[in-house]
């Protein structure tokens, strides 16, 4: 197999991928689920032992001071805790008219598996099965240094739900929270938790779900 080198072999690449999808929606005969994004949406971000907002900055193509502005509680950009989590901004995008999300553009390292990647390098924020869809290495034999997709989902929230947020966190759940928890967490009221985030199980331990935030 040949490992794209050049920029228009990756280029070319990429857009493949979004053909594929493309593909992918018309075929099912489904109609659009969304019209267009809303340019900004937040990331909730586990920081993990040894991670650091360089590493997160890179990953995500944000600058520091940037990430920062949404995360009043860092004080110091060159050294933050692990396990706790920081929003980092991106935007919302209404990918092939299909559903809201952003996809990001991740250079493999030795060891990378799409786990790992999901896991690890990215939060939780995707899941392997997705980034399995999308890409086109075997799940345990990715090459070092190549570019691979990740797509991460967004909200836009629901005007019929509450017309006073117009932000909102894409949030991984972890072991040990539920539905009390994470609106204490995020000071948001666990009623409206809810109606945003419909047959959600907030206690599953993993998943996403849809935090309104103001920004």
């Amino acid at each position: 197999m040949t490992i794209p080198t050049s920029r228009g072999k990756r280029t070319t690449f990429f857009h493949l991928i979004r053909f594929f999808i493309f593909f992918l929606t018309c075929f099912n005969g489904g109609e659009a689920n969304c019209g267009s994004g809303c340019g900004l949406a937040l990331a909730s971000y586990y920081v993990w032992q040894g991670c650091n907002l360089s590493y997160i900055s890179n990953i995500f193509g944000r600058e520091i001071p940037e990430i920062v502005q949404y995360n009043p509680g860092i004080h110091n950009s060159d050294s933050i805790s692990s396990d706790i989590r920081i929003n980092v901004p991106f935007s919302c995008d209404c990918i092939n008219g299909d559903f809201l999300g952003h996809t990001f553009e991740y250079e493999t390292v030795a060891g990378d598996t799409y786990r790992k990647i999901a896991t690890s390098a990215f939060a939780n924020l995707t899941d392997e099965y997705w980034l399995n869809r999308v890409n086109r290495f075997r799940p345990n034999d990715i090459p070092d240094r190549v570019p691979i997709n990740v797509t991460v989902n967004c909200s836009c929230g629901d005007g019929s739900v509450s017309e006073d947020y117009g932000l909102f966190l894409t949030y991984p759940l972890r072991r040990g929270q539920n539905l009390s928890s994470v609106a204490e967490e995020c000071g948001v009221p666990a009623n409206l938790l809810r109606r945003f985030n419909p047959g959600a199980d907030f206690a599953a331990g993993s998943g996403i779900v849809f935090v309104p935030a103001k920004g």
